[in-house]
């Protein structure tokens, strides 16, 4: 009987740890199932479809809250090729709200296409993903 209840308790915790992806044995975290709430995130910089010329630098500053975070990402990709341009990861364990910034100075010889993404996790597991799109200009 005890096993039963061992098993379906693990089983469980397994299940709730997968959900975002990451396997029980990775998670470094006090996962809390009450939290069913994502965290809000929010971008002022860039705005979408904001415009910048080749050699300008694109500032993506914004907030993210939550009753309690756990990590996130920041990302600047190519839209002709997927590339990944700049990335900056965040552990920010129990923070009830946390402002984030990053830089990334351009370069291209053509009109091109970016997506900035916004993600942050809490220890429900909810996730949360902002995109902005910008054209940089040669």
């Amino acid at each position: 009987m005890v096993a039963s209840i061992l098993l379906i308790f693990s089983m469980c915790i397994f299940a709730a740890c997968t959900r975002s992806g990451i396997p029980l044995n990775e998670s470094p975290h006090v996962i809390n199932l009450d939290d069913t709430i994502p965290a809000v995130v929010s971008v002022d910089k860039p705005t979408d479809n904001q415009v910048y010329a080749t050699g300008d630098t694109i500032k993506v500053e914004g907030k993210v809250t939550d009753l309690g975070l756990y990590r996130g990402n920041i990302s600047i990709s190519d839209d002709a090729n997927d590339g990944i341009l700049k990335t900056q990861d965040y552990e920010i364990h129990g923070l009830k709200e946390y402002d984030f910034s990053i830089s990334y100075k351009t370069s291209v010889t053509v009109v091109s296409n970016y997506t900035v993404t916004v993600w942050f996790e809490d220890h429900g597991l909810n996730i949360t993903t902002k995109k902005v799109k910008v054209r940089i200009n040669p």
